[in-house]
């Protein structure tokens, strides 16, 4: 396994539904069918399916339904969602839950079976402690909005390494979600249209290495100073490690980390922070 592969192994579940690309339904099937064919695959995570769109979605592709390793994204009536994407055939193995009040995340996590992944949305605007706790007192995992198409919904610095540091703290796996195109933090259009306003978008690279930094016993000021740096000078990419400002983080701690702590992260773009990758000079192997 190369250090590429460490990285981004069923990393990126497929959001092409949702902003900024927002594909319909039937592109977004086809492109992820030829993503699952490619040689790329081994970079491929879920398809997240809105709870809305798998009677549509069963209809049509019947024979990809049971096939296809699903996320499925529930809105309010959470329990009753789950039943009827399951009475249409998916196996309904992770649900992804948008933010909760606290004391309600409890019920949710008990009408939903045990040994289904559940991912419940923290809110970063605020000290996001108690959600985490509840959360890991259910044996749930959580998830953090990353970015969006206005700068405003673009978590700052340190509401992510507060969050990541809660995960760490409770011992509880996350997923991040929409904003990480590309590798290292930097200034980018924020949507595809041509007169797209820009902003600072936080970069995968940064949010693993961040997350493996405070995993390791690194502190709470440097792992912001990681998750913060734009420059792509003090990222080094060798063989079997990444370096940050000559701090290593090795092959076997990155895929620890995206093992137990750093799950995954849903792009709306599965070429884009693939292909970052390859621009940095790293390489991977099939």
């Amino acid at each position: 396994m190369t250090i590429a592969e460490s990285l981004l192994s069923n990393c990126i579940d497929f959001a092409g539904l949702f902003p900024p690309a927002g594909l319909d339904l039937r592109t977004t099937v086809e492109n992820y069918g030829s993503y699952r064919a490619s040689e790329q695959a081994w970079a491929l995570g879920r398809l997240i399916l809105p709870a809305h769109t798998a009677s549509e979605f069963a209809q049509i592709w019947p024979s990809l339904v049971s096939v296809w390793p699903v996320s499925l994204l529930v809105g309010e009536d959470v329990e009753t969602e789950w039943r009827r994407a399951l009475e249409c055939g998916f196996l309904c193995d992770v649900v992804e839950c948008k933010p909760l009040p606290t004391s309600e995340i409890a019920a949710v996590r008990r009408a939903l079976p045990a040994d289904i992944k559940v991912y419940f949305e923290v809110a970063t605007g605020s000290d996001p402690e108690k959600s985490i706790a509840t959360i890991a007192a259910t044996g749930s995992m959580a998830k953090i909005r990353t970015g969006g198409i206005t700068q405003e919904a673009i978590p700052s610095v340190s509401e992510v390494t507060r969050f990541i540091s809660c995960c760490v703290r409770y011992e509880i796996p996350f997923k991040a979600t929409a904003g990480l195109h590309h590798a290292i933090r930097a200034i980018h259009p924020l949507t595809y249209h041509p007169q797209s306003d820009h902003g600072i978008m936080h970069g995968y690279v940064n949010l693993i290495l961040a997350s493996a930094l405070l995993r390791y016993g690194g502190k709470a000021a440097e792992a912001s100073e990681l998750l913060g740096d734009l420059s792509l000078s003090n990222f080094h990419f060798g063989h079997e490690d990444v370096s940050w400002r000559g701090r290593e983080f090795s092959q076997q701690q990155i895929t620890q980390v995206r093992k137990e702590l750093m799950v995954s992260f849903g792009s709306c773009s599965f070429t884009e922070p693939l292909n970052e990758i390859v621009s940095l000079g790293t390489h991977y192997e099939n």
